[in-house]
């Protein structure tokens, strides 16, 4: 390592919740005062994205994808990346001509990014924020229902089982009152702008990347 660089090495593991959450902006703000390029390590995803201009995300000792933690989490390279960096459900479906259609109701989705994709079996990676939650009965979507939740205060996080009986997990901002029971029936759409489609291969090379 350089003189010029700073190497820390999972310097909050030990800590408690609270005081990490502190002492991460202690660590960002010192580094911006001084200016020095700083090598953070950490196994930590959501401490590594508030701590840092820029990440590297290894498996096995190979970079997956050095980005902004906006890029990382927004524009995941691969699945590995997807998964690794916070939250996602991965479902299955087929993209051609514009279209993704979620396998396990038919529901589908424009992307014009995909205009000259062949037809193809695909992973969607949807995360947890990215379901919007219908209740009509002639709303298109996917059927589920709800098998469990958790209030978290600002948020709840929903455990729904699909038609095709795949487990997803949904956080949604939290209700004064109306929270989701179990049992409850509802079709999820999802934010059309925000999911990623990867080939269905073994490393999930992305099929989109799109500039915002």
């Amino acid at each position: 390592i350089s003189p010029n660089v700073l190497l820390m090495d999972e310097p909050l593991s030990n800590l408690d919740a609270k005081l990490r959450l502190d002492m991460r902006k202690a660590i960002k703000d010192i580094q911006n005062t001084i200016g020095i390029t700083t090598v953070y390590v950490t196994h930590d995803q959501e401490e590594a994205m508030a701590i840092s201009d820029r990440i590297a995300v290894m498996n096995f000792g190979v970079i997956q994808q050095i980005g902004t933690p906006r890029d990382l989490y927004q524009r995941p390279a691969n699945l590995f990346v997807a998964t690794f960096i916070g939250r996602s459900n991965i479902l299955e479906g087929t993209a051609k001509n514009k279209t993704v259609r979620f396998t396990a109701s038919g529901y589908e989705v424009k992307l014009d990014s995909l205009e000259k994709i062949p037809e193809q079996s695909v992973k969607i990676s949807v995360r947890p924020e990215e379901f919007i939650i219908c209740y009509g009965k002639d709303d298109e979507g996917i059927e589920a229902v709800v098998e469990d939740n958790t209030f978290l205060g600002l948020n709840t996080h929903y455990f729904m089982r699909l038609e095709s009986g795949e487990l997803v997990e949904i956080i949604r901002e939290s209700l004064i009152s109306g929270d989701l029971s179990k049992g409850d029936r509802v079709k999820l759409q999802v934010k059309t702008e925000k999911i990623n489609v990867f080939s269905a291969t073994e490393d999930g090379t992305t099929l989109i990347q799109r500039e915002e």
